[in-house]
């Protein structure tokens, strides 16, 4: 998506796991102006199965919501509109129809981002609306996750989404009547997921901890008479503990909505964990958060390919990448990609980071690499990518080179199928051109059909023996996704 231009109207949209924000502001020439909020508490998170699939009632209210926020798009002049999605998306299955659907009624695709994207954007809102200074913590308890974010000023260090929120934890932990039994039970889970982020967080230590979204919110309100700028301490969240097990229609909590009221507990308990593991004093509310984020990154104040390329880089330190050859491997494959007619920038850039990431499996083994980089790049955090592009890489990854056999389709929202392919053939191709460290020049004429692709080498141009072995041999192998290479000498 490119930046937007000043004096653009955008518009964010967060489709949380308990509530769904719309943000609308105006790009000015040094910041963005907020111009309104819209927040509506969905729940999407209630009711999910064991197996994470959405309950029907909880896709109707979504359904019914984001309704509403493209009513209030239409009534705007936006130039630029991006929809994330977060916890409760990202884990269900059956979530295909539901994005779908939401995406015809905002008439723009609905982005499920990972949960270190979410974090990362969390706090690149917090960091635009508040000065931090030295280390900082930032906490975000959502609906069904939690974010934790070192941060040293605007730089985030290390970025957790665990997955605990305050919709998931209730349905699990919580009941109408309230015990001492439920907190403890619901503490003691939060502390194991926490447990093994600690001894990398401690390490880095923070003079500043920040509490933001609908949860901590609520907490800093109950506790402080309504005061958001008081911090909260663990003697007031404990207090406020006791009070509910004795009174769980506690009349401090007249002033929240029910459905903020009946999962008040959960997040009480996670928050409560998060102090004693990480050993807090107190945490202070900021009132932006990920629609912020999202918000700042249109506007040009952080560059998004940016932090896919900060990304790549890192992964390729990390596992001792030749990043020589793979910078090789990508170039040839973004020429080959250029010519096809399903060639799209955002798919080229996508391929490009495929292609520089090939040979991460080496830091595994040499035997099997392909699965390897499959495996890493389908596991690994990587800031700036979406879960569909996550998914992307990690694929091209598993099948740039050898059989074809086991290599079935992905269910994506963003790319289709025919483009899945002809990205796939260019990368597997420049991974032969150049395999072995072959340094030859592309120069055969292409010509690309939906499921073919005819190469024509140039007759009297000496070519390697082994590189002419290699693509009769990738012949055989494009069968198994029913693709057809011709080899043409004119």
């Amino acid at each position: 998506m490119p930046h937007a231009r000043i004096g653009d109207t955008i518009a964010a949209i967060d489709l949380g796991s308990n509530s769904f924000h719309l943000a609308i502001a105006r790009v000015l020439e040094n910041r963005v102006q907020m111009l309104h909020r819209v927040k509506h508490r969905v729940q999407l998170a209630e009711g999910m199965d064991s197996n994470g699939n959405l309950a029907e009632a909880a896709i109707q209210r979504g359904l019914d919501c984001i309704g509403l926020f493209a009513q209030h798009l239409e009534t705007s002049q936006i130039e630029q509109v991006r929809v994330v999605a977060t916890y409760a998306l990202r884990r269900a299955p059956n979530r295909k129809a539901f994005i779908k659907k939401a995406s015809k009624l905002l008439n723009t695709q609905v982005e499920v981002i990972a949960g270190s994207e979410e974090a990362r954007l969390i706090f690149q809102g917090v960091a635009q609306a508040m000065e931090l200074k030295g280390h900082s913590l930032t906490i975000d308890i959502g609906g069904g996750s939690t974010e934790l974010i070192v941060g040293k000023g605007r730089s985030a260090l290390l970025m957790e989404s665990l997955d605990m929120g305050c919709v998931s934890f209730h349905d699990r932990y919580f009941s109408d009547k309230l015990s001492r039994k439920q907190f403890d039970k619901a503490i003691v889970a939060a502390q194991q997921q926490l447990e093994p982020l600690l001894e990398r967080y401690l390490k880095h230590g923070w003079q500043q901890i920040i509490g933001c979204s609908g949860t901590i919110k609520a907490l800093c309100s109950v506790c402080n008479d309504s005061d958001l700028t008081v911090p909260l301490t663990l003697t007031q969240l404990k207090q406020l503990q006791r009070e509910l097990i004795n009174d769980p229609q506690l009349p401090a909590l007249t002033e929240l909505g029910e459905s903020r009221r009946k999962v008040i507990p959960a997040g009480l308990a996670i928050l409560i964990a998060c102090f004693r593991s990480l050993n807090l004093t107190e945490i202070s509310f900021c009132s932006a958060a990920l629609r912020e984020g999202v918000i700042v990154e249109m506007s040009g104040d952080q560059d998004h390919n940016s932090v896919c390329r900060e990304t790549v880089a890192a992964m390729e330190r990390l596992h001792h990448v030749d990043t020589q050859h793979g910078e090789l491997v990508a170039k040839t494959a973004q020429q080959l990609f250029s010519t096809s007619p399903y060639h799209k920038r955002q798919h080229q850039l996508l391929l490009k980071w495929a292609a520089r990431l090939l040979e991460v499996g080496l830091s595994m083994n040499f035997r099997g690499m392909h699965r390897h980089t499959g495996y890493i790049l389908d596991h690994s955090n990587l800031p700036g990518f979406t879960v569909e592009q996550q998914q992307v890489l990690g694929w091209l990854g598993r099948f740039q080179r050898k059989r074809l056999d086991e290599c079935s389709e992905l269910d994506l929202q963003l790319i289709d199928g025919d483009t899945l392919r002809h990205m796939l053939v260019s990368l597997r191709l420049a991974a032969i051109w150049h395999l072995g460290r072959r340094n030859q020049e592309l120069q055969p004429s292409l010509s690309w059909h939906r499921s073919k692709l005819v190469v024509s080498l140039p007759e009297g141009q000496e070519f390697d023996t082994l590189l002419l072995a290699d693509l009769e041999q990738e012949q055989q192998r494009l069968t198994a996704i029913d693709w057809k290479l011709e080899l043409l000498t004119t």
